[in-house]
């Protein structure tokens, strides 16, 4: 399709005339412009982008989100609950190692799903912020998903460092972000 630069009318390539106001686009055919919405091209990398305090917010949400799916679906797998047992206070839960992996693989799925396909996770729609590519892509896809997911390991693994890092870099990048080329904006 090529679209009239003057009214904005799709029409078939091999159009001379505008379909709509008769422009001559034959001259110098002008390819179709990309469509805005989910998805789509836009323009991401315009957006302002998301500082540390509201990405810690969505972080929260995603963890309430993730604690509560979480702790539901490991109960059969050897969730106990005990608090003043034997007089010694062994407050909290323990998790047996198969509930440990669950909760694992739930974490990792949420994470890679929700950024890989939506461009956000629930958090982060909640407060209106997407995760996009340097280059502007968004959703930025499963593969690089993984990638920003690897890198969260690394940004926890120095004292949490590379989540610090998003208050002093230029461009508000942890170093997950730094290393999966991906930005946090603002919709």
């Amino acid at each position: 399709m090529v679209f009239c630069g003057k009214c904005g009318k799709d029409n078939p390539v091999s159009a001379r005339f505008c379909e709509n106001c008769g422009e001559n686009i034959a001259v110098a055919p002008t390819p179709q412009r990309p469509q805005p919405g989910f998805g789509g091209a836009g323009n991401w990398v315009s957006h302002q982008r998301a500082g540390f305090l509201v990405r810690f917010i969505a972080y929260l949400i995603d963890g309430i989100i993730l604690g509560i799916v979480g702790g539901i679906l490991s109960i059969p797998f050897g969730v106990t609950y005990s608090y003043g047992y034997d007089m010694q206070y062994s407050a909290g839960f323990n998790l047996s190692p198969m509930g440990t992996i669950i909760l694992l693989i739930i974490g990792i799925a949420y994470e890679v799903y929700f950024v890989g396909a939506r461009g956000a996770t629930p958090g982060k729609m909640a407060l209106k912020l997407k995760v996009i590519g340097t280059d502007g892509r968004m959703p930025i896809g499963y593969g690089g998903a993984i990638v920003r997911f690897i890198g969260t390991i690394i940004s926890s693994a120095v004292l949490l460092l590379g989540y610090i890092w998003i208050i002093i870099d230029k461009e508000k990048q942890g170093w997950h972000d730094k290393i999966a080329n991906t930005y946090v904006v603002k919709e």
